[in-house]
């Protein structure tokens, strides 16, 4: 089904997610009928079909709305996001550790992964939303920068799956430990933390004449 784009129809679709998102975070996924979202959004129901088939489709939307911020390396690395230097390559993996750190360690965001989490345990057809909402699209987008960086030299990761891998772990980490399951008020990590889990991830596909050495140290 073709959606609208003129601005009015943006702006509708804007008004259904904002209704959405708000009875998501305050009742949960099963709790929120779409009928309660089509009345909270004061739109027919007609109308909130045109936007979204059904109720998965929506919290994608508003998951994947939550996530914007996340920037091209989420929805594949642009030409002008092609490191040329390794110091390109630290400052692309140190932007993208702090902008994940940061945007998924907000209150509302955390809420929202919480919510997804806990729900897809239960309903299977969650399961495909959790897994596209920011792993599998931030495991593809690092593994494309990774295998850009080896084409042209600058590292040796032969496997970039597997070093995108190594570099998403510990950055993850941050969001789960300091965050999902924190008693206290979400922390991300500071910048001098991030920075030097990147220069040792770096450390992991160094060049050098000898690259077999850094497994057997």
């Amino acid at each position: 089904m073709t959606q609208p784009t003129s601005p009015r129809a943006q702006a509708k679709r804007q008004q259904i997610m904002a209704a959405a998102r708000q009875l998501f975070l305050a009742q949960g996924y099963e709790r929120s009928s779409t009928e309660a979202i089509r009345q909270a959004a004061g739109v027919s129901k007609q109308t909130l079909y045109v936007y979204f088939p059904g109720k998965v489709e929506l919290l994608s939307a508003v998951v994947m709305q939550e996530l914007a911020g996340l920037g091209p390396l989420l929805s594949g690395a642009e030409p002008g996001m092609t490191p040329k230097t390794l110091d390109e390559l630290r400052v692309l993996l140190l932007w993208l550790a702090q902008t994940f750190t940061g945007k998924l360690m907000e209150p509302d965001a955390l809420a929202l992964l919480r919510l997804l989490i806990g729900e897809a345990v239960h309903l299977p057809e969650l399961r495909g939303v959790v897994r596209e909402a920011f792993p599998t699209r931030l495991l593809a987008g690092v593994e494309r920068l990774l295998s850009a960086a080896h084409t042209s030299g600058l590292i040796d990761a032969p496997d970039p799956n597997l070093s995108a891998r190594l570099f998403i772990g510990p950055v993850i980490s941050f969001v789960a430990l300091d965050g999902l399951l924190s008693r206290e008020p979400p922390a991300p990590p500071g910048v001098a933390t991030l920075v030097r889990l990147v220069d040792l991830f770096l450390l992991t596909v160094r060049k050098g004449e000898n690259s077999d050495e850094r497994t057997q140290s």
